[in-house]
């Protein structure tokens, strides 16, 4: 897990580098002094956990973990004092472990298997990624999806959860030909295909269909452009200049995100 540590007291921060240093999945990427320099990190680079002392001068442990969780709501926050008299408002602000000074290496081990089973809990099993070319993943695991099923998943993703009329779908994807009940029927083949696909996945309720179309159940994923327009600043830096990158249509979504930038 990428790690911050925010100390005012430059000999703390030593003694955790070496009483941390080899423990599993613990990737400590900064070390900070000055809260605001912490805070300026994390909305530039992707943390998933924060080591915060509670009595510093210019922002205490608990403000700054407030603000930290503004940036990136899912971020886990460790708080680590001499003072047991924070823990209720450790908890109050939804802190997720807390550490009393003087502590030992055996004590980080511990924090770190509570934080890994949290970090678990927050992740959804289905990821979709838009940014660059499109791809689904079940558990980091790419979903085979192909040609036209593919694309059509993609466009209904692209609507960030409303539903898109299945003309609407055709006109988009088989753009330039004809619309009509028979020529629906290429439609149809390819959406089957898809739910068929879903289905051998066991995720066939990512998909949502209605009277008049599809919808994508975005409560069950994770999705780099959802979080993107949904200002998770973390989730920025995701975001290179290309988006559905395979298909014409997706320039169109491209521009306004430029636009954004």
């Amino acid at each position: 897990m990428k790690a911050i540590i925010v100390d005012d007291e430059q000999i703390m921060l030593r003694s955790f580098m070496r009483l941390s240093k080899g423990i599993s999945n613990l990737n400590v990427i900064a070390q900070f002094e000055s809260p605001d320099e912490a805070l300026q990190f994390a909305q530039e680079n992707f943390v998933e956990l924060a080591f915060l002392d509670i009595k510093m001068p210019s922002m205490n442990g608990i403000e700054l973990a407030v603000k930290l969780r503004e940036i990136c709501p899912s971020i886990l926050i460790v708080f680590i004092s001499a003072y047991d008299e924070y823990i209720r408002d450790s908890n109050l602000i939804g802190g997720d472990y807390y550490i009393v000074k003087p502590y030992k290496r055996e004590t980080i081990v511990m924090m770190m298997q509570k934080m890994q089973m949290l970090s678990k809990g927050l992740h959804k099993e289905i990821y979709v990624q838009m940014f660059g070319r499109f791809n689904v993943l079940k558990n980091g695991v790419p979903i085979a999806l192909r040609g036209k099923a593919k694309e059509i998943l993609a466009l209904i993703a692209s609507r960030c959860g409303k539903e898109i009329s299945n003309e609407e779908i055709y006109s988009v994807i088989w753009e330039g030909r004809e619309y009509s009940n028979v020529k629906m029927k290429v439609y149809y083949n390819a959406l089957r295909r898809l739910k068929e696909t879903l289905e051998a996945e066991g995720i066939s309720d990512l998909l949502l269909s209605t009277p008049r179309g599809q919808m994508m159940n975005t409560e069950i994923v994770e999705c780099d452009y959802y979080a993107w327009k949904n200002n998770k600043v973390q989730e920025k830096h995701k975001f290179e200049g290309e988006f559905l990158s395979e298909y014409s249509w997706g320039e169109y979504i491209l521009a306004k995100l430029l636009d954004v930038e």
